[in-house]
């Protein structure tokens, strides 16, 4: 096939410069986008340095950090974000976190959003993972009533 149909199926990898090193030993980028569909792959909350802090809420934060990181290496923001997967480490230890988090994220209404709870992560530090989708020339979002 050719054509507009090429720019539908083509996989373009996002590599920010901090996950260059992840890149080179997995094959695994930060993000595929596809079309206007940007897929970001499971981001923890290491620091710059590789480190992990201790703190649940500051792992979450610097997660949502490295997140948006990403997003702006293709021109996106958290706006253009439509469906959040997060993995806690001690879910229901962790209480409200990540709401207290992702207020100073995001705008509601929120994204879609599914919060599961895991024993641990790839990463033995890390107790906060989060995937999501985002969708380019997204235009505000708006709630439906129905």
């Amino acid at each position: 096939m050719g054509g507009a149909d090429d720019r539908q199926t083509r996989r373009d990898a996002v590599i920010p410069a901090s996950w260059d090193q992840f890149y080179a030993a997995t094959s695994i980028p930060a993000a595929i986008r596809s079309g206007n569909v940007v897929r970001l792959t499971g981001h923890t909350g290491d620091r710059p340095d590789g480190t992990f802090s201790n703190d649940p809420e500051a792992q979450t934060r610097q997660t949502f950090e490295n997140v948006a990181l990403t997003l702006s290496e293709v021109g996106l923001q958290w706006s253009d974000v439509v469906e959040v997967t997060t993995y806690r480490v001690g879910l229901r230890a962790q209480g409200d976190i990540v709401l207290r988090v992702a207020a100073e994220f995001l705008d509601a209404p929120y994204p879609a959003w599914t919060d599961v709870g895991i024993t641990d992560l790839f990463e033995a530090d890390a107790v906060f993972e989060m995937s999501c989708v985002a969708v380019v020339g997204n235009e505000a979002r708006q709630t439906v009533d129905g």
